[in-house]
């Protein structure tokens, strides 16, 4: 991942290196404040906003809302998630939604999370 960002023309500093090794080691989407309390203060909230919207754009992070608030996640492909109710567990589902050409539409994309309890 570190290579994905050097490739793209950005350097590699620390505040992007701890919220990525935090995104490394989270299975399931983090959002800004919970990336906040996960690194303990060492970056500012709108220093992971920015980080997040840098690896967004390098393509190697994917962007979720939930509940009207972003979350991210580090994958190679896009994927849904489905989300407990109850004790808020969270499992990958793979996309496999293709999109053709929809009349006067261009760069569609979509967002789909679902509910229920495990």
């Amino acid at each position: 991942m570190l290579n994905l960002i050097k490739k793209s023309g950005y350097k590699i500093t620390k505040p992007r290196e701890i919220i990525l090794n935090v995104l490394l080691k989270n299975k399931c989407p983090l959002s800004a404040k919970q990336i906040l309390k996960k690194i303990n203060n060492t970056a500012d909230l709108a220093s992971i906003y920015r980080t997040l919207s840098l690896f967004k754009k390098i393509g190697i992070i994917f962007e979720e809302k939930i509940d009207k608030e972003s979350f991210y996640y580090l994958s190679d492909k896009k994927h849904h998630h489905i989300i407990c109710r109850n004790c808020q567990k969270t499992k990958c589902i793979p996309c496999e939604h293709k999109f053709k050409k929809i009349k006067n539409f261009t760069n569609i994309k979509h967002n789909l999370v679902l509910n229920g309890l495990c």
